[in-house]
């Protein structure tokens, strides 16, 4: 499956020169560490340990962190020390913290390492935060001696062409529910490549995880090798996963053994088995309800790398990534091979290049009318690592020009083996992801479907012409006239101080049925344009990237259809300690119980975090002054324990959120009069860290 180079070690290793190796430590030196004799001795045992770690391959990369860790007890100035804790965390699983550690260390000793804006700028391109990613990225190029320049250049500027492609994708973010496996699938170990039956039954996917003694780890990563490992739905949950019969995989595994494939009769298994560089396709045939022992599938073997594969419904063409020199444009390619009417198949085709990139590409998959071929690339507009893209049957072999799933279902980590459902409303694919139980997870997508176009029922609909008895060329029968009578609403998002134009996403938003009716984005001007469906009370929802959420109403009883409504609104910047009362929350009378009507304001919240995915909030309850001050602090802190647990049921991590309860104490209004009372019974957030 070659993993190895192809998705776990993208970053890690191809970025930097060759006589650099990224697997080398940077070198923390006893006389800078050493500050005093007491607790030097454990700490420094506990530096060399990770250093050795580290050292191993990204397997050991969380091992050796905790050891650096724990070292970082001991001396948390030393900027050697933070800047390793940084890079394991950002090539693991936690790069929110990699950015305070590489943060650190490079405000301790600028200089502390070549590439330390490099691992900055991914750092922030790996939490969303593609601006200040862009920004490191061109200070990492600016301050590159002239013959390190060349070898980077294209590299780092093809980091930044993602961090554009992902800015747009974020304003723009799909309705998708992405929900995780859960630990009878995933492990904290990486989880991917999987088959699954039409009806949903079975599972087949490839998980290096540890399990036993005979497992043994890869002396190119220090993960273990691949494994094949099954599962069953039952009820409505998968079973926990067992390691595939000993006929597929051997008992001692010293090589990789990985499913990456199938067939659409479930009758054949196709299975991988190799070392790092090279490897071939196997076909277990299914006999008397078990697995026969695997067959090399001659036709489709090389002395080059094959991985990853798909079959038309009919069985007659089959998909396969594969790295045969000479045959490719770069990486990793898409072939495919026709079966002929004699039963043979055809020497194996590159799909061409408007499939196909300079970059890798993998993972494969159809729709179930095999009209949509389902990839993942480095390249096209990928917003880092892979992403999962799908392209269409136009014509013989003919395929149309990817496009990009969108956000969240790609992030800018590795998106792969996507695997539609022929329901066509889920699929299933891994993904790594803040969210996840290590490295790749696998997740099921539930797609909910494009916002509807409003329709307005119970209109009156104009005639045109009269009704004669015979339809010729000087009369007609009455047609209907599309009328369009929405109003339209536009106007200019800017920023608060300086006015500047603000590329933002405005929702419109019914209140009687909390329903998104209109969706736009601002152009670099800010211009937006909206339409109305009918004069009313709206709620106007902006998310910007850098800004706080706007959230509030707007009255259009007043406007009429026969001229355009102009409306300009400002947006306050994020910025640490920054405050917002959050209105239309509300709770069952005397409890922590949230009413639906709050959903509306606490989805903006989410959508705020989802594009400033840097920031952490705290979640405040006030009350007013009726009821002891015992009280009134259990019911605020347990209102605000609320709102948090109702943001981390959306997908939000639980790290960025802190709740806290301040009962009477913060009154924004006087507490002698109802209309005061009311407004100090509130829940807001304020920013405690971008």
């Amino acid at each position: 499956m070659n993993t190895i180079k192809n998705l776990l070690l993208i970053l890690l290793l191809a970025l930097y020169l060759p006589a650099y190796s990224q697997l080398k430590p940077l070198k923390i030196k006893r006389v800078d560490f050493e500050k005093e004799e007491y607790g030097f001795k454990e700490a420094w045992k506990a530096v060399k340990a990770a250093q050795w770690l580290y050292s191993a391959g990204p397997g050991s990369f969380r091992d050796a962190r905790d050891f650096y860790l724990d070292a970082y007890k001991y001396n948390n100035q030393n900027a050697e020390l933070n800047y390793m804790i940084g890079r394991c965390y950002l090539f693991t699983d936690n790069k929110f913290e990699s950015i305070k550690y590489i943060q650190k260390a490079y405000e301790l000793k600028p200089e502390v390492n070549f590439d330390i804006h490099l691992l900055l700028g991914m750092a922030y391109h790996q939490t969303n935060d593609f601006e200040n990613a862009i920004e490191e990225y061109n200070m990492f190029l600016n301050n590159l001696p002239e013959k390190n320049l060349e070898y980077f250049q294209e590299k780092v500027n093809m980091l930044i062409r993602q961090c554009k492609y992902g800015r747009d994708l974020v304003l723009d973010p799909k309705r998708v529910v992405i929900n995780n496996l859960g630990e009878n699938i995933n492990s904290v170990y990486d989880e991917y490549s999987i088959a699954i039956t039409p009806d949903n039954s079975e599972m087949y996917f490839t998980s290096r995880r540890d399990f036993g003694e005979s497992n043994k780890r890869s002396v190119i990563d220090d993960k273990f090798f691949e494994d094949i490992y099954h599962s069953d739905y039952v009820g409505k949950e998968w079973s926990r996963a067992t390691r595939l019969d000993k006929k597929i995989l051997k008992k001692k595994n010293k090589t990789h053994e990985a499913v990456i494939g199938l067939s659409a009769d479930k009758t054949k298994l196709y299975i991988y088995k190799g070392k790092e560089h090279n490897g071939d396709i196997y076909a277990c045939e299914l006999k008397k309800s078990a697995w026969a022992k695997p067959k090399k599938i001659k036709k489709f073997n090389s002395k080059f790398h094959e991985a990853s594969m798909c079959s038309t419904s009919d069985g007659k063409t089959l998909f396969f990534i594969s790295d045969r020199k000479k045959e490719t444009y770069g990486g990793t390619d898409i072939f495919y091979s026709v079966k002929g009417a004699n039963g043979k198949w055809s020497k194996p085709k590159n799909l061409g290049n408007t499939v196909n990139t300079l970059y890798d590409e993998a993972g494969l998959s159809l729709s179930a009318n095999d009209s949509i071929l389902y990839f993942s690339s480095q390249g096209h507009t990928s917003i880092g690592g892979y992403d999962v893209f799908q392209t269409r049957l136009t014509g013989p072999n003919q395929w149309s020009t990817p496009e990009n799933l969108g956000y969240p279902v790609n992030t800018p980590d590795d998106d792969l083996f996507y695997v539609p459902m022929p329901d066509g409303k889920t699929s299933y694919y891994a993904s790594n992801r803040e969210s996840g139980i290590g490295g790749l997870d696998i997740y099921k997508l539930i797609f909910l479907g494009a916002v509807k176009d409003n329709y307005i029922p119970n209109i009156s609909e104009p005639l045109a012409g009269l009704v004669p008895p015979i339809d010729n060329i000087y009369f007609k029968q009455p047609v209907l006239l599309a009328i369009d009578d929405r109003m339209v609403m536009k106007g200019y998002i800017r920023d608060s101080e300086d006015k500047k134009p603000i590329k933002g996403r405005l929702e419109l938003i019914d209140h009687e049925s909390s329903e998104v009716v209109g969706v736009t984005t601002s152009d670099t001007t800010g211009l937006y344009m909206v339409y109305i469906p009918k004069a009313k009370i709206y709620g106007i929802d902006i998310n910007a990237a850098g800004y706080l959420m706007f959230l509030d109403n707007i009255d259009l009883t007043a406007e009429s259809s026969d001229k355009v409504i102009y409306r300009d609104f400002l947006m306050d910047r994020v910025e640490v300690g920054a405050k917002v009362i959050l209105k239309n929350i509300n709770f069952e009378t005397g409890k922590a119980t949230l009413l639906t009507d709050s959903y509306v304001t606490l989805n903006a919240v989410v959508k705020l975090i989802q594009t400033n995915p840097t920031i952490q909030l705290e979640i405040s309850g006030h009350t007013d002054n009726v009821g002891s001050d015992k009280y009134n602090d259990k019911l605020s802190n347990d209102r605000a324990k609320s709102v948090v647990a109702y943001l981390v049921a959306q997908g939000i991590t639980e790290a960025k959120l802190t709740y806290k309860g301040y009962g009477e104490s913060q009154p924004v209004s006087s507490n002698a009069t109802p209309e005061g009372r009311a407004e100090n019974r509130r829940v807001e957030f304020k920013i405690t860290g971008k």
